[in-house]
């Protein structure tokens, strides 16, 4: 299992159950999870359930979402990482910010860095993205870092764009 992934501006690990009041921050935020299935988790626990899903996939998997660590200060900033689509088939790239982060370019800076990790660290071949079609930001991020648009699907009861890569051999 990797421990840690370093952007020039930030550091992502696996999640602990300690992290759940740091995530709670972003977690029930309505703003930072407005395009989210389900929205904003109302309670710290729906946090810690949250993160305990993470780790049992990471487990399960060997892979999930991970917290994001602003590496100036050490804050928790947000999550992102790879997670199972609903079919269990295809793995999607997934990343949130809390609000505060938002419009710096972290979240390209993120995904950028877990594209180049996913075939040397997971040997995926191909990974998928996709977004509430009223996200533009989201939308732009899977754009610019290389995700092509592939076709509508229906995802946690919302038709959205789904996204996809090909990853070729370093």
């Amino acid at each position: 299992m990797h421990e840690i992934l370093e952007t020039a501006r930030t550091f992502l690990r696996p999640f602990t159950l300690s992290d759940a009041e740091a995530a709670f921050g972003w977690f029930h935020d309505p703003d930072v999870m407005r395009f989210i299935p389900h929205g904003p988790d109302a309670t710290l626990e729906a946090s810690a359930a949250r993160i305990s899903r993470y780790l049992d996939h990471e487990k399960k998997f060997g892979f999930s979402k991970w917290i994001i660590l602003d590496r100036a200060t050490g804050l928790p900033i947000g999550d992102s990482g790879f997670f199972y689509l609903p079919d269990l088939k295809r793995v999607e790239l997934g990343y949130r910010l809390a609000k505060s982060w938002w419009k710096r370019g972290l979240a390209t800076e993120v995904a950028s860095k877990w594209i180049e990790m996913a075939r040397p660290w997971y040997g995926f071949e191909r990974v998928f993205a996709f977004a509430h079609p009223e996200n533009p930001a989201s939308l732009h991020v899977m754009e610019k870092v290389g995700f092509r648009y592939s076709h509508n699907e229906e995802l946690y009861g919302t038709t959205s764009p789904l996204y996809t890569m090909e990853l070729t051999s370093p």
